[in-house]
């Protein structure tokens, strides 16, 4: 028999899973290259190098501030965070975001830019809409 977690089954994970703080980071190391998918899996977030640009600070995501909705797949999206640079400086390449769990910092998950973002002058900023989709699947 295989298991399956109907709609709003998948929603009440969601909102387990994000019911605790969480830190987002920019990162500047590209960390997967060269990686095979077994490698990947297994980073953890010694293996990122946070960027450090002028103005740049992680952003907290706190529990309970996510919106989850049923369906295939679920999601939980939460508001879209900025991060600025506040002053002219070498440009900084940035690869993606990270996730890390706030009370004890360890790696939850990652995404990668579809191209990397670069950061130099004062004012400009990058977006990022956390987004986390939990869908049922049969192998």
């Amino acid at each position: 028999m295989t298991l399956v977690v109907v709609n709003q089954g998948e929603e009440a994970f969601l909102d387990a899973i994000l019911a605790v703080g969480y830190t987002l980071r920019l990162f500047k190391n590209d960390v997967t290259d060269g990686l095979t998918a077994g490698q990947v899996e297994a980073l953890t977030e010694a293996d990122f190098t946070e960027a450090d640009f002028t103005g740049y600070a992680s952003a907290a995501l706190t529990g309970g501030g996510w919106t989850t909705s049923a369906g295939d797949p679920a999601t939980g999206t939460y508001a879209a965070q900025n991060f600025i640079s506040s002053a002219d400086q070498t440009p900084q390449t940035l690869y993606g975001y990270y996730v890390t769990r706030t009370s004890d910092g360890a790696l939850q998950w990652f995404e990668e830019f579809t191209t990397p973002l670069v950061i130099e002058f004062d004012g400009e900023f990058i977006r990022v809409t956390p987004r986390v989709t939990l869908a049922d699947t049969q192998d």
